[in-house]
C-alpha cells in the first residue's frame, strides 16, 4: 500500500473522531494542507476541476477560500473567546 493511500485510511477516522469531539482545528489543518498540493499542481476542485491556467481568478479564489477557512477554524479553536468574531 502506498504512503498516500495509507495516510488517507488513517486520516478518515481521525477526521471523524475530531468532528465528534468538536476539534475543528483538525479540519482547519486539513484545509490549510490542501492549499499546498493545489498550488503545486495548479489544479483545484470545487464542484468540478479548476485549472490555474484556464481559470486563474476562480482558482485563486478557491485557494484563498480554503486557506482562510482553515486559518479561521484553527483560530476559533485556539481562541474560543473570540470565535464569535470569526462567524
Amino acid at each position: 500500500m502506498s504512503y498516500a493511500r495509507t495516510a488517507n485510511y488513517i486520516a478518515l477516522p481521525i477526521l471523524l473522531a475530531a468532528t465528534a469531539l468538536g476539534l475543528y482545528w483538525v479540519w482547519g489543518v486539513l484545509f490549510v494542507w490542501w492549499v499546498v498540493p493545489t498550488i503545486l499542481n495548479g489544479q483545484a476542485f470545487l464542484v468540478f476541476e479548476i485549472n490555474r491556467t484556464e481559470d486563474p481568478v476562480l482558482f485563486w479564489a478557491v485557494v484563498t477560500l480554503w486557506a482562510m477557512l482553515g486559518l479561521m477554524m484553527i483560530a476559533a479553536s485556539l481562541f474560543p473567546q473570540y470565535a464569535h468574531l470569526l462567524a
